[in-house]
């Protein structure tokens, strides 16, 4: 009789700990795919999914210079040859200001941590994962890209005497991107 309250109680723990299991959220676990739309700097772009269903996207745990900082463009241009009209995955971390914040995957490759190893991001301060602490000491190290410049500024530094405008990088990348498909229509004829 022990051995047969003994199994029963087993049972029911093992059944309340799969259920509790299971309700909690995996939001960690979560991922967006995307084909990417719109690249409006280092680390913020557009994606559609295949519902239809666009998607801000920052990038999680770095901070790629503005615009209007010192390889703030050529982190843009880096990122959007990378990924511009490719499928990517998205790693979903959390959110913030309306964008998903992830780490992005494209062809697997963490692009979050290569945006660092060439120098054109910071590891966010606020991140304390060692491998993109350890990425940006090895960047800063061998003077790799933003790190050859000496008085480099922390882009939240920058942002607190020139605030980013979200709706201005949209409309700056919706005339680039109408300047770019122009251009290209008159080369082909």
């Amino acid at each position: 009789m022990k051995i047969e309250k003994y199994i029963a109680v087993v049972c029911a723990s093992f059944f309340l700990f799969f259920t509790q299991a299971e309700a909690r959220p995996t939001e960690h676990n979560r991922y967006v795919t995307c084909v990417v739309t719109a690249v409006l700097n280092g680390n913020l772009f557009h994606c559609v999914d295949s519902k239809d269903q666009k998607h801000l996207i920052k990038m999680a745990d770095i901070e790629a210079p503005e615009l209007g900082q010192p390889y703030g463009p050529e982190a843009k241009e880096y990122l959007k040859d990378l990924i511009y009209d490719d499928k990517i995955s998205v790693k979903i971390k959390g959110n913030r200001d309306g964008a998903i914040l992830g780490e992005l995957y494209h062809k697997k490759q963490n692009a979050n941590r290569e945006m660092i190893r060439k120098g054109l991001a910071w590891s966010d301060r606020n991140n304390k994962d060692s491998m993109y602490l350890r990425l940006e000491r090895d960047a800063h190290s061998n003077g790799t890209g933003l790190w050859s410049d000496h008085d480099a500024v922390y882009p939240a530094v920058f942002r607190e005497k020139n605030p980013t405008d979200i709706d201005a990088l949209i409309e700056n990348e919706a005339t680039e991107n109408t300047e770019t498909a122009a251009s290209n229509d008159k080369k082909t004829e």
